[in-house]
């Protein structure tokens, strides 16, 4: 009988969950599907499409020390869930997005946190934390960040492009070369790779043994990564302008290099990751 009554009560909340889990999907439908629709879109954040993948990945990298853990049901998730609810609410009244999107990820920690209990919740912090790279930035704060970083991109590229014996005359973000002008526009300002290329160095991490420093360390390296692979693609630019013509350095060249120098800076970081590994190897052997 007792474990019978058990058995009911284990359906009953099963039963109970999967009526919250598709209440919040209704609620939340716009919301996943408003990023959706810009991870497509919007070529700054493509890499969103594979965030949620990612940290699937990095949950399922811990599934041994999670069957250690036995589940239960922690109560203190219900907070968290109308902490997400009033974050979703908030977002609602303001016409916000950006708080509507990072409550999704709050009712999400919340939801693992209510059937899964804490034990499991904070095996899975690092997964969970890591969907918050998923949410795009507010474009008023993305062009802010971007016209520095375009400034500074052609002073590099003219600079480079002066010691390769280029006759360059720069004008703020716009370089003029002969029969050519070069303007660093917004999607050129570097921004892009560094989101991609810093969400990769986070990613990364997990699967590196170096410690906290080198974590931080290689997150903060992702940074000069990106700017060298995007310098690279914009002396490029201009050099086949120089030798093919502009109509060449406009064609899909200009998107094959910029596709080749972001490879390049994901190989320059698998090699940055490598060698940090190796040296804290190093420092705990001595």
């Amino acid at each position: 009988m007792r474990t019978s009554d058990q058995t009911h009560a284990q359906n009953r909340s099963a039963f109970g969950i999967a009526i919250l889990v598709v209440a919040l999907a209704c609620a939340f439908w716009f919301v996943a599907t408003s990023l959706v629709k810009q991870w497509v879109d919007d070529p700054n954040y493509t890499h969103g499409l594979f965030v949620i993948p990612m940290a699937v990945l990095l949950a399922w990298r811990r599934r041994k020390r999670l069957a250690e853990i036995p589940p239960e049901e922690s109560y203190l998730g219900f907070a968290v869930l109308a902490t997400g609810g009033l974050i979703y609410m908030l977002g609602i009244a303001a016409a916000e997005l950006l708080t509507m999107r990072f409550s999704l990820v709050v009712t999400v920690f919340g939801l693992v946190l209510l059937t899964q209990g804490w034990g499991r919740t904070r095996e899975l912090m690092f997964p969970l934390l890591f969907l918050l790279l998923m949410i795009p930035i507010p474009y008023i704060l993305y062009y802010k960040m971007t016209f520095p970083l375009q400034l500074e991109s052609s002073k590099i590229t003219a600079a480079l492009l002066t010691s390769l014996g280029m006759p360059v005359v720069r004008t703020g973000n716009v370089i003029h070369l002969e029969g050519y002008t070069l303007e660093i526009v917004t999607a050129c300002s570097g921004l892009r790779s560094m989101m991609t290329l810093g969400t990769l160095a986070i990613f990364m991490t997990e699967f590196f043994r170096f410690g906290k420093i080198g974590n931080v360390l290689l997150v903060a390296l992702s940074i000069p990564a990106a700017v060298m692979a995007n310098t690279t693609r914009l002396v490029l630019t201009a050099g086949i302008s120089a030798i093919a013509g502009p109509e060449t350095a406009d064609s899909f060249l200009h998107e094959l290099s910029g596709i080749v120098v972001f490879l390049a800076g994901l190989v320059m970081l698998a090699i940055l990751a490598g060698l940090i590994e190796w040296i804290a190897k190093r420092r705990r052997v001595s």
